[in-house]
């Protein structure tokens, strides 16, 4: 019964928790977290690192948007209206923009293909030439050479 009534007592406590959360599913847009995927339309850099005029007037722009009442993505939406497509620091991942995001992955894989090729290249040719130096006799050594080598040995042996 003990049990029964804690387990009561933890679902009343966290129904209001729940409900609140869908009630509110976006929270509401702010400077900081549009400025990080934006870009000044002047300088080409981040608009949360630009001083330039033009930024100002598009921090502006989105503060405005944020005072509406606006969400994030319809904040972006309308900096693309107001200032083109290239305001995004992140490419949308549509049309042309999805080649952003194909390219990198597609070199890589084309990267590692070739290096997959080149390394059993190097390994086939690495066994054909260790098996004709398996199949090939040792070279042989004229008298003069044979003779100086075992005087060299003599001077080194103890």
């Amino acid at each position: 019964m003990r049990r029964l009534l804690t387990i009561i007592t933890a679902l009343a406590l966290l129904l209001p928790a729940t409900a609140s959360a869908q009630s509110n599913p976006e929270p509401q847009a702010s400077l900081p977290d549009i400025e990080d995927e934006v870009m000044c339309t002047i300088c080409g850099t981040a608009l949360q690192l630009s001083d330039s005029p033009q930024a100002e007037r598009e921090r502006a722009f989105i503060n405005d948007l944020i005072a509406q009442g606006k969400t994030k993505d319809e904040i972006k939406d309308a900096l693309v209206d107001e200032y083109g497509p290239a305001v995004l620091a992140v490419p949308d991942g549509k049309g042309f923009d999805l080649t952003a995001w194909i390219l990198p992955g597609l070199g890589m894989l084309v990267a590692l293909v070739l290096i997959g090729l080149a390394a059993m290249r190097w390994r086939r040719a690495g066994a054909a030439a260790a098996a004709s130096r398996a199949e090939s006799p040792p070279p042989e050594i004229d008298r003069e050479d044979a003779e100086r080598l075992k005087a060299d040995i003599g001077r080194y042996q103890v």
